[in-house]
């Protein structure tokens, strides 16, 4: 057993242990030593073997039987090896020493299926307790899978429904836009037509406003091309929850494949994690200056 001894101690890493099931070599034909367990301490990565949930007093019970077991089947296999080699060391013309070396192999043979016998059935209720924890973990490992199996289904009708809201919500005429000069540089203000407006400057600006959708407000923004943009935030607030899962930043780069507060281009956006701080953001606020704040239209903030 150099590969149990030699090791560190053993001991459980997040209350698993890591389990080889290990067959010894037979020294006689039909009768060989039954499999046992060699316990490791599991380590991130190490897909060799399997994974059992276990207590420390429990990994040491494990370790110390199977050390018991591979101890009796050792001394003895020794033994038989031994009275083997004593049997061929001896003259055949030396008839009564040759009898006495096969008559003591005979009962050293008899020995060895017993002691292994005995060690075995010594070690079989471990045996079965590491089995029943192995299996205990691969049906966890499989119940965790089908529970993520299930929340990534729920996630992506979660996205397939909040893409279906993006797509009608920007089909519909409820945005308009104002702009206002002020010497050399004008700001264009964003809104949507049933949504009271937080800011006294678009409630001010909002009078006879053409009602357009999504592509319709890009688009006469873009031909404004004002220095500044701002994005009304109860109108935005507003969108948020109506999206639900997707935020109205994310709706507009997916949309059009720009930033909505300054109409640059953006790279591919990554794929989504599910976080539970997603779940618990119903406003969908952006990083952007599109929740309120001002941004250079052009690019820069």
């Amino acid at each position: 057993m150099p590969r149990q001894q030699d090791q560190e101690s053993v001991s459980p890493r997040g209350h698993k242990v890591r389990v080889h099931r290990h067959w010894p070599d037979s020294l006689l034909d039909g009768t060989g030593p039954a499999p046992f367990f060699l316990i490791e301490t599991w380590r991130p990565y190490d897909s060799a073997g399997y994974l059992a949930s276990c207590t420390p007093e429990t990994c040491r019970r494990w370790v110390e039987a199977a050390l018991a077991y591979a101890t009796a089947v050792d001394e003895v296999s020794a033994e038989l090896t031994a009275a083997h080699q004593g049997v061929g060391s001896v003259p055949r013309w030396r008839y009564f020493a040759a009898r006495r070396a096969l008559h003591y192999w005979e009962k050293v043979r008899e020995r060895y299926e017993q002691t292994v016998r005995e060690a075995y059935e010594a070690y079989q209720p471990i045996s079965r307790e590491i089995w029943h924890a192995v299996w205990a973990e691969h049906d966890r490992a499989g119940l965790r899978a089908r529970e993520e199996a299930q929340e990534k289904r729920e996630d992506d009708r979660e996205e397939a429904q909040a893409r279906r809201r993006a797509t009608e919500l920007a089909e519909r005429p409820i945005w308009g836009w104002s702009v206002v000069t002020r010497k050399k540089w004008s700001i264009a203000y964003a809104f949507r037509h049933d949504v009271p407006h937080s800011d006294e400057r678009v409630a001010a600006a909002r009078q006879d406003r053409p009602c357009v959708n999504l592509p319709e407000l890009r688009q006469a923004l873009r031909d404004l091309n004002p220095d500044r943009l701002h994005w009304d935030d109860a109108a935005l607030a507003k969108t948020g929850r109506e999206l639900g899962a997707v935020s109205f930043a994310r709706c507009w780069r997916e949309l059009f494949g720009e930033d909505h507060g300054t109409f640059t281009s953006l790279p591919p956006p990554s794929p989504p994690t599910r976080r539970p701080t997603d779940r618990g953001n119903p406003s969908g606020g952006s990083a952007t200056s599109g929740t309120g704040g001002y941004g250079g239209f052009g690019g820069g903030y």
